[in-house]
């Protein structure tokens, strides 16, 4: 039987609370927050694998997570949601760089209920379902989605539009490294933004050369799904704001930076992108080191350690894995182990050979790479540099 809908993305497709004359609820295509009516949890979206069959009702819900307190969910992209109208009663929603109607070829349907709510539902061979808040205490901070409850208010969704100086449904950044009275973010989000707040800057690695990689501000728009590292002045997300945008044709290119979405343990294995495991041979993330911003493998105090749940073998390990929404850089054998950031605005080219030439291998004075091997054997007598360091060959 064809799977019908994502019920995870349904949670999200609560598109209309209140009436427009209220200010809030669905007013145009946008950014939205989704709240439950009766237990005020909000929706995140932490896997893109969910799926339901509603005659068979068999459903998977833990790509969804409903928390709530919305300073956590002012910083988290996970409760972003985009809603676009189909027609008078169909939607369809995008978040976390998936969507209903990508994944079912459905659009939602939603029924406005007299307080200005929605309830959520499908339908299939006479079957419908529709979707609650399904933890049974509405006092609890985290809550879990079902297609029962114990009052119909549970099955009741209210949403808010995300605007840039709303007082609290904004998205802003919650920086999480600090050197000299200075914050820095790694970032990643499935939506297009840009600075809204004063003193915060936007980068990425545009080149990697031995132990320095050159980080490059990015002016304007940042396109959906950039991996990029910010820079605020403050630890206080109403601080850092950003500017979500419908659409933008900036483009950033030569990044050589990765991201990721997810970071949701309790997947079945299958779902290979709910969770990214850190791994020091091949990964380098964002720290400080030695009063330095650097990208490094050592990730102490840099990683979640979430439980990972195998689904098949029913067997549950402890992995140190990547937070979520979160940028780092793809390594291997030749990476150096700590590599200096550099914000110069010069060509990464340009920088002295002593500084460029700094990893493994021989190099000229110049910065020129002459042997991928630390061997001098049969070079002509001169000054070489092997390792960043200068070394004579007689």
């Amino acid at each position: 039987m064809r799977r019908l809908i994502s019920f995870a993305l349904l949670a999200l497709a609560v598109t209309v609370a209140k009436s427009q004359d209220t200010g809030t609820g669905f007013v145009d295509n946008g950014y939205y927050r989704i709240q439950n009516f009766a237990t005020q949890r909000y929706v995140y979206v932490t896997d893109n694998k969910d799926y339901s069959e509603v005659a068979r009702e068999s459903y998977d819900f833990q790509a969804i997570q409903l928390w709530k307190n919305i300073g956590k969910a002012v910083s988290d992209p996970a409760s972003v949601v985009y809603i676009i109208k189909n027609n008078d009663t169909q939607y369809d929603l995008t978040a976390q760089g998936t969507g209903v109607h990508s994944l079912t070829g459905y659009y939602v349907n939603v029924t406005k209920q007299r307080n200005g709510t929605y309830e959520v539902s499908a339908t299939k061979s006479n079957v419908t379902k529709y979707l609650y808040d399904g933890k049974s205490s509405s006092t609890a901070q985290q809550g879990s989605m079902s297609t029962s409850g114990k009052s119909e208010d549970y099955r009741r969704w209210i949403v808010d539009k995300i605007t840039t100086d709303h007082a609290t449904n904004y998205v802003g950044i919650a920086p999480t490294i600090e050197l000299n009275g200075t914050y820095y973010q790694p970032f990643c989000a499935a939506f297009p933004f840009r600075a809204a707040s004063p003193e915060m800057h936007i980068y990425y690695i545009s080149d990697v050369e031995g132990r320095w990689a050159l980080m490059q501000e990015i002016e304007g728009d940042i396109p959906a799904g950039t991996p990029v590292i910010i820079e605020c002045a403050s630890t206080d997300p109403s601080d850092n704001r950003i500017e979500l945008l419908a659409s933008t044709s900036a483009q950033v290119t030569g990044n050589k930076l990765s991201g990721l979405y997810f970071c949701n343990g309790t997947r079945p294995k299958e779902s290979a992108n709910a969770y990214i495991k850190f791994d020091a041979a091949t990964m380098r993330v964002f720290t400080v080191t030695d009063g330095k911003l650097v990208l490094s493998n050592d990730a102490t105090g840099r990683l979640n350690n979430i439980k990972v749940n195998d689904y098949v073998n029913y067997t549950t390990v402890s992995a140190d894995c990547l937070y979520a929404n979160t940028s780092y850089l793809k390594a291997d054998e030749n990476t150096e182990s700590v590599i200096e950031l550099t914000s110069d605005p010069t060509d990464i080219g340009n920088l002295p050979g002593e500084r460029k030439a700094s990893g493994k291998g021989v190099y000229s004075v110049s910065g020129a790479q002459l042997r991928p091997t630390s061997d001098t054997a049969g070079l002509p007598a001169g000054l070489y540099i092997v390792g960043g360091k200068k070394v004579v060959v007689r």
